[in-house]
Formats: structure tokens, sequence, C-alpha cells
């Protein structure tokens, strides 16, 4: 599947605006998935932007001309991020700031400054260079909501060059409170039985989900 001129040119766009707001942001979603080869079943809809939370604001400003709404803080019994949206052409655009995913036993917090953005796969669209989320967190994200589709295909682009995505995938596992189930999936997805060691050696709280800050930016 190939990208459309509609989406690149949406997708450049969104560079162009966010670029003079910094550069520790990056394309995930279906997308970014996309851009990584990964088989999807449908052309991508929409764009998903991933920021720390303490990066949102100055990415917003620079969107605020085609800004729908938001910052706003949202939480449900899975997510908990900062969320706003943002229309570019035919496109909506979210930018998805300090984003936790929670499921039984586990809790999953996307650190793009730390580990994800020094991992990002880089790409030339046009004249424009966009920053990739790594397939490690896509695989991790999309077992946790339990979308086999994406998953099985995910899993199928990494294994093709395995050694790439593993120290990144360790560093996710060993940053977040994973459950046994949930690492013994992503083992046999990767066909990795070296993740099984982490089994059972990971310290958190998974349920301490009401810490995060409701309140202000």
């Amino acid at each position: 599947m190939q990208i459309s001129p509609e989406l690149q040119h949406a997708l450049q766009d969104a560079s162009r605006m966010l670029s003079g707001a910094g550069n520790e942001w990056l394309l995930g979603g279906s997308c970014g998935l996309l851009l990584q080869h990964v088989h999807l079943d449908q052309s991508p809809n929409d764009i998903d932007i991933y920021a720390d939370r303490d990066s949102v604001l100055a990415f917003h400003e620079a969107l605020v001309d085609c800004c729908v709404d938001g910052p706003l803080y949202s939480e449900t019994a899975q997510y908990r991020s900062l969320l706003s949206h943002y229309q570019l052409n035919a496109y909506q655009m979210e930018l998805v700031g300090g984003f936790s995913v929670r499921t039984e036993g586990s809790l999953y917090e996307v650190e793009i400054r730390r580990l994800l953005y020094p991992a990002a796969v880089e790409i030339q669209l046009g004249s424009h260079k966009l920053l990739l989320m790594p397939l490690a967190h896509e695989l991790l994200f999309n077992v946790l909501r339990s979308r086999a589709d994406r998953y099985e295909a995910i899993a199928t682009e990494m294994r093709k060059e395995l050694n790439t995505h593993l120290p990144l995938m360790v560093q996710l596992i060993e940053s977040n409170r994973l459950s046994n189930d949930l690492i013994a999936e992503l083992s046999r997805l990767l066909e990795s039985p070296a993740l099984l060691k982490y089994c059972g050696v990971i310290e958190g709280n998974a349920s301490a989900w009401s810490e995060g800050e409701a309140n202000g930016l």
C-alpha cells in the first residue's frame, strides 16, 4: 500500500508547522506503520502525533491555526493523556501527550524523549524529514489493546530485522510494569524466547492509575 498524495501533503504540512516548536515528536498510528512497510487492511484516515506531556503546549501553539480542540486531559479505564485535535485538509490530526496505557496487570508509560525518540526511524517525505514511532512501541501498544490485526502484521515486519528491534523492546519491558502473560505474548510474536527471562522480575504498581495529574498543563 502506498501513501496517497493527499496524505503526504498533510504530513508535510504537519512537519513544517511542528519543526519550529522542537524536534521531540513522533508520527505513530497507521501512518507510521504504513511508512515502515507494515501491512494495513485500509489506508490511514487520520494522523497521530506523540509527544511528552511537557512538550504539548509548544507543539499546540505551533498548530493553533488548524486547531479543533484541546489540549484537554483525558482519562478512561484504559488510557490517559493530554489530547488535542487539528484539521489538516481532509485529515484529522491528534496530538497525544504523556500517553499511558493500562490493562489488567500492566501499565505502559510512553516516554518519547527518554526512550522512543532516540530509537525513532527517520524517513524523508519529499523535502521534509519525519521521525516515526519505533515498531517495538507499536507492537507493545497494539498487544495491550488486543488489536491482533495490527500486532500480527507489526511482528511480521519486526522479525525481518529482529536484532534491530530487540534492544528497545527490552528497554520498554524493563521500564514498565508488564504482566507475565503480556511478556510471553511479545516473546511468541517475535519468536524470541530470550524475552521470557523478564517474566516476574519487573517491579512496579499497575494499579496506581489515578496518581496522574488531572489538572493543568
